[in-house]
């Protein structure tokens, strides 16, 4: 992968460990909640840690698959790879899901919870990304400035709009 895929998986497996954080935090808070509706503690929070293990999992299969994808320069392959692989991922995941639910040491409906943190990881990444790695963000707009100036001429006011 490259560099910058690289940080934006982190970024985003940042903002899905803080939701599955959160939602460990509130099962814990409302663990007399659980029990009365027959769930234990331990089980929710093993299950939503799953979840978050397998969407790390997930994720970094998925910027492989993009990367491959984008790469090829081929949209019939491009189209095609990313529908396949997607289906084989969600076919891992429900065999996962069904092996692990099965135990009795961890909740399959957590862990589908837990699983729903790529989604808050995507809404995330942009604050995680400002929040965490504001560096990061400055480097890449040089380096786009850098970019432009190579490709279109080493003209200073290039990268200014046009006052006419």
């Amino acid at each position: 992968m490259t560099k910058s895929t690289k940080q934006l998986v982190l970024e985003m497996s940042i903002g899905m460990f803080l939701y599955t954080l959160v939602l460990g935090i509130l099962a814990a808070v409302f663990h007399s909640g659980l029990e009365r509706m027959g769930f234990s503690l331990l089980p929710v929070l093993l299950g939503l840690a799953c979840g978050f293990v397998a969407d790390v999992f997930m994720l970094i299969h998925m910027a492989r698959i993009t990367e491959r994808a984008a790469a090829s320069m081929d949209e019939s392959y491009a189209n095609k790879t990313t529908v396949v692989q997607s289906m084989i991922r969600r076919v891992i995941f429900i065999i996962v899901l069904f092996f692990l639910g099965s135990r009795p040491q961890i909740d399959a409906v957590a862990m589908i919870i837990g699983a729903l943190g790529l989604k808050a990881g995507a809404l995330l990444q942009p604050i995680t990304h400002r929040t965490l790695f504001p560096d990061i963000q400055k480097e890449g707009k040089e380096s786009i400035m850098e970019e432009r100036r190579t490709v279109y001429g080493n003209d200073e006011n290039s990268d200014e709009p046009s006052g006419t």
